[in-house]
């Protein structure tokens, strides 16, 4: 399923930076509705912290390729600004041993991995915030 799971989440973001007048209020409806990625984050976060990840990096890469999502997620930073504050005490919790084979996007254990990307995902968003 992981497999699987990639395409969706790389159909979603190409959906996601399609640029048009309703840009703004797709990334808006994708984040902040009841069932969006905000309240997912807050949902999984302590039982399923490898979803909450998935979020975390989706978020992160779409601020990185789409610059009206990176506007609009420094203008609504309180609504995902406890993410970083969540991954940095994962990374800090978590024993670091870099092995290729570890993914927190492909993985389907409900724990998180301290990993490289993950250590990249915490950098980017701290000069976010």
């Amino acid at each position: 399923t992981g497999v699987s799971h990639t395409t969706s989440i790389d159909s979603f973001l190409s959906k996601q930076v399609i640029e048009d007048p309703l840009q703004v209020e797709r990334i808006k409806f994708a984040f902040e509705t009841e069932n969006g990625l905000i309240a997912l984050m807050h949902h999984s976060n302590h039982v399923d912290s490898s979803r909450c990840y998935q979020c975390v990096k989706f978020l992160v890469t779409l601020a990185q390729k789409c610059p009206t999502a990176k506007d609009y997620f420094k203008e609504n930073s309180h609504h995902w600004s406890w993410a970083v504050q969540w991954l940095q005490k994962k990374m800090s919790e978590h024993y670091w041993a870099p092995q290729s084979n570890v993914s927190n996007e492909t993985s389907t254990a409900k724990t998180f991995q301290r990993t490289i990307s993950a250590q990249v995902c915490v950098t980017v968003l701290r000069d976010s915030v």
